[in-house]
């Protein structure tokens, strides 16, 4: 019968034949990249779901045969892998920064584009992130350019980026990602006390979930340095009172340390004397010289 000669960058999508004829439908894509253009797209906020079905499907065509037609199905489509960049400025990223923030490469002049524009340009190329902050957060490409919006942009221009990762469970599950915890870290230090004030909420509402170990740590000893006010009260309340917890891993002892160092006098010592109390043994040499330091 006949025979569909397939190369390493086709994929096959479906065989309809028999022993006689073979009818194969094949859908031409390109060689699978290192990006996240095809991450966790389904875990966006309902609101945008809709607007990219079609642009993210590929859609195979029908195939006639001696069997019929094979029924077009839609497949989630990967970024092109070539996809041409320019040399990282305004007018060569405008309209792909979507695209180019998934890439390795691409994201870099992202960044550059990012940095070199004006207030008016960031906010235009910052608008077509809109919608996908989620996914970009999880991604070790798209993390980089929503963290750079972050540093460069104004803080009253950031609130759609803080509303989209505090919709639903996205916050807890960006606080304790690889990539995700330093979108939230960029978060609490440059934006405004009464910006965050409710993510800060969320962030201690989550504290024991975040004090595993992990990547959620680092979020909290953001918090330890930036927070104030009566959420820097609350912060105090939950270390002291998972010191028990806390003092038995790496990952909490960095979080015991960075309070003894980041505290008033008063909660130092009290803390301290939590720490000594509750741990026969300091497993983190760092906060043991923490303890020493306070003492002398």
């Amino acid at each position: 019968g006949a025979r569909a000669s397939l190369d390493r960058d086709t994929l096959p999508i479906m065989c309809v034949g028999n022993c006689s004829s073979m009818v194969v439908a094949v859908q031409t894509l390109p060689r699978p990249t290192r990006d996240c253009s095809d991450m966790a797209w389904a875990t966006r906020t309902p609101a945008c779901f809709q607007e990219d079905v079609e642009a993210r499907a590929g859609v195979l065509s029908r195939v006639p045969g001696d069997f019929g037609e094979v029924t077009s199905m839609a497949l989630p489509a990967r970024a092109p892998a070539s996809l041409s960049v320019g040399g990282g400025g305004v007018s060569d990223v405008s309209g792909r920064v979507l695209s180019l923030s998934q890439q390795a490469q691409g994201c870099r002049q992202v960044e550059r584009a990012l940095a070199e524009a004006t207030d008016g340009e960031r906010r235009a190329l910052a608008e077509e992130l809109r919608c996908h902050i989620r996914r970009l957060s999880l991604c070790p490409h798209g993390s980089n350019v929503v963290k750079k919006c972050i540093v460069v942009m104004p803080s009253q221009t950031l609130q759609f980026i803080i509303a989209e990762i505090m919709a639903g469970d996205t916050l807890s599950r960006v606080a304790r990602d690889k990539y995700g915890c330093r979108v939230v870290q960029g978060l609490v230090e440059h934006c405004r006390p009464e910006q965050v004030h409710d993510l800060v909420g969320l962030l201690l509402a989550e504290f024991s979930e975040l004090i595993k170990p992990g990547y959620g740590r680092f979020v909290i000893e953001k918090l330890i340095r930036h927070v104030a006010g009566e959420q820097r009260g609350r912060l105090t309340q939950l270390i002291e009172q998972h010191v028990s917890v806390l003092a038995f891993h790496r990952s909490g002892c960095a979080v015991l340390r960075a309070a003894l160092e980041h505290s008033d006098l008063s909660d130092r010592l009290r803390l301290a004397e939590l720490i000594v109390e509750v741990s026969g043994s300091i497993v983190d040499p760092g906060l043991a010289a923490s303890l020493v330091s306070l003492a002398g």
